[in-house]
């Protein structure tokens, strides 16, 4: 198989592969990445590290995101090549760095590297799972576009002095009057219409009256108050139609007897398809009505998303038609953000889709204690997306 190491930084480095077809198609992408996140051992019951198999699973930080998925493409592009499967297009594989810390791997393909992936179609990359519920597969999720990350830092200034005789105006004072009217702010609900199209096909699955006919028509069940209440108390629903935030990090003085000078608190923003960073940033500045405050911007990037009607789609739902009949393939949004957004840009056609059959506890382990994939997970997703290529093909 072709390949190349492709560096971004010094000790961080891409990996790109091919299979050529006989470009009567335009290639497909499958994209992973190779960093994680941090893990605290201490509350482990393994190492971390260790990707030790345990009781059927593989354990690690990374497993489900999103080391399990790249072993899965690596394989693929193994058996394509193994079995001299006829491609109509090329198969790209990429495992970029750095996706937990900016994306710079998957920027620099783009920036660098662009001859490299110039004419694909479509991706493939982490983002939604096959959701189980009470051990019963409720629905294959498949992102077709995701809220953007706007990381912010909020400064606020004042006067220094000792911690024994109290200032009004001190930086610390200032800061949390501006973030509890940032915690008192509702922002303004809006239902993009891959989320409007998800709850509606999810309806029929409702034994609930109210829920299945509220998921039918979304935007005006949310104009009720009573109704909106009850659905906004999901929140991943409430995440889905909003613009979010999340005080994530607050810091003040190093000593406890000693008035800052400037204290800061940083923000995880998600921001919904149609808004724009300078909008919401504009909104937000109104809402803190601190016009001193300084706001830094520590990352920032536009929503993005993809057609749900093409034939990336359509494969996906032949071959989940053919494994689970009754179970639908619902096009969804993410609402947290990944490198897909980078390529969809360009205009590559993206979705976030690993068909790992996993109920909400599993799901939580991603970033959490104990991250685990079953051995029979990775094994199914390997079959899935072979499938996949070949009805794609």
């Amino acid at each position: 198989i072709e390949i190349r190491i492709l560096d971004v930084a010094p000790g961080r480095a891409n990996l790109y592969a091919r299979i050529r077809g006989d470009g009567s198609k335009r290639p497909l992408i499958l994209l992973s990445h190779t960093d994680v996140v941090m893990a605290d051992a201490a509350r482990w019951s393994i190492p971390p590290f260790s990707g030790e198999l345990r009781d059927g699973f593989v354990y690690g930080r990374g497993a489900l995101d999103m080391k399990g998925t790249a072993a899965v493409h690596v394989t693929l592009m193994r058996l394509l090549k193994r079995l001299n499967v006829p491609l109509k297009r090329d198969v790209i594989l990429l495992a970029v760095a750095d996706e937990e810390a900016g994306g710079s791997g998957a920027a620099s393909i783009i920036k660098d590297h662009s001859d490299l992936i110039r004419g694909a179609e479509f991706l493939l990359n982490e983002g939604d799972v096959a959701y189980v519920k009470n051990g019963k597969l409720q629905q294959y999720g498949v992102d077709v576009m995701e809220k953007a990350a706007l990381w912010l830092r909020i400064v606020a200034s004042g006067p220094t002095g000792h911690g024994s005789i109290p200032i009004a105006n001190s930086s610390v004072n200032r800061l949390l009057n501006a973030l509890e009217r940032l915690r008192a702010w509702e922002t303004p609900i809006s239902v993009p219409p891959a989320v409007a199209e998800g709850y509606r096909m999810r309806a029929k699955q409702q034994t609930d009256p109210v829920l299945r006919a509220a998921y039918a028509n979304l935007e005006q069940a949310l104009q009720k108050p009573a109704l909106r209440k009850r659905l906004l108390a999901d929140s991943t629903l409430n995440a889905e139609v909003r613009n979010t935030f999340t005080i994530t990090g607050l810091h003040g003085s190093e000593k406890v007897n000693v008035i800052p000078g400037s204290a800061w608190a940083q923000i995880d923003a998600r921001l919904l398809p149609g808004e724009t960073p300078e909008g919401f940033i504009a909104k937000l500045r109104g809402v803190l009505n601190d016009p001193d405050l300084k706001l830094e911007v520590l990352e920032s990037s536009m929503p993005t998303g993809s057609s749900a009607d093409t034939a990336l789609m359509h494969a996906i739902r032949k071959v989940a038609a053919k494994r689970d009949p009754n179970v639908l393939v619902i096009p969804t949004m993410l609402t947290s953000s990944t490198d897909s957004a980078k390529f969809r840009e360009v205009g590559i056609t993206a979705y976030g889709f690993e068909p790992f059959k996993l109920d909400d506890g599993e799901l939580e382990r991603s970033h959490g204690d104990d991250e685990r994939l079953s051995v029979e997970n990775v094994r199914f997703a390997l079959e899935f997306l072979y499938d996949v290529i070949i009805e794609l093909n």
